[in-house]
């Protein structure tokens, strides 16, 4: 996991926008780098977490539980990668249009700069993984629910083995004991869906967070440079009425010459 903020075509446009002092722009590229780290970190954590449960899955005895949980998983996986995959887009485009910038930069100048961050569509990129992370993280809910039903049928199942005790005393403890290390595992993979459920859902609120603030940002910005206008245009116009109120000087006519 790299760091973004140390790419060329990265760090020379942050630094290019901070000496040119167009603070908004420089913020609005922060903006996304900070949020594709954290993406990064986040998708990570929860893969590394899936790749250790896979191995707790293939310890469940009861062959159907262990098929229907290994499904889930893989689910998991694949939702995992989705964000991984946006990531990498995410990134890559944000790469390519700093360098972009920077060209144009260096070949029109100053007044390009400002246009190249607009060009970017920060806030719409934020939209687009916002909504990403929002389909992501009712999957995963959807997915937690499934694993409460199978947690309830193993409940049931146990209170089988125990009436089965009556007759079969051996076989209904080893199968009550098969069925508490099942349950111990499905409960550990609960709480693993539940904390990606979760990721997933503060992925999408930070991107929600950070889209509005940006647009906030700019309708600020959009205000104060009318409102600065507006002031030099008055005070335009009433230079321009002082001087045609301004008193004009007198002309003195020359005595006629006899």
């Amino acid at each position: 996991m790299d760091n973004l903020n140390e790419h060329s075509h990265i760090a020379e446009l942050l630094e290019t926008l901070d000496q040119n002092g167009l603070t908004k722009e420089k913020t609005e590229v922060q903006s996304l780098v900070t949020y594709i780290g954290s993406m990064e970190e986040t998708l990570t954590g929860m893969l590394g977490e899936l790749q250790d449960m896979r191995r707790e899955i293939n310890l469940i005895h009861n062959s159907t539980l262990r098929s229907k949980c290994q499904n889930l998983v893989q689910k998991t996986d694949d939702k995992i990668r989705q964000g991984f995959s946006a990531v990498k887009q995410t990134k890559d485009n944000l790469i390519k249009s700093a360098g972009n910038a920077m060209k144009e930069f260096r070949e029109k100048g100053k007044d390009t700069l400002a246009q190249s961050v607009r060009a970017m569509k920060i806030p719409e990129a934020f939209d687009k993984l916002s909504s990403l992370f929002h389909r992501l993280s009712k999957d995963m809910a959807q997915d937690t629910m499934k694993l409460s039903s199978m947690n309830a049928e193993l409940q049931s199942a146990k209170g089988h083995f125990k009436n089965m005790g009556l007759l079969l005393i051996g076989k209904a403890a080893k199968e009550a004991e098969h069925t508490k290390t099942d349950k111990g595992i499905l409960s550990r993979l609960s709480r693993l869906f539940d904390k990606a459920q979760r990721g997933f859902s503060s992925l999408e609120q930070k991107a929600m967070d950070a889209a509005d603030k940006l647009r906030v940002n700019r309708v600020k910005v959009s205000v104060k440079e009318n409102l600065n206008r507006y002031k030099a245009a008055a005070k335009g116009e009433r230079q321009t009425e002082g001087q045609s109120l301004s008193p004009q000087p007198k002309i003195t006519e020359k005595p006629k010459e006899r």
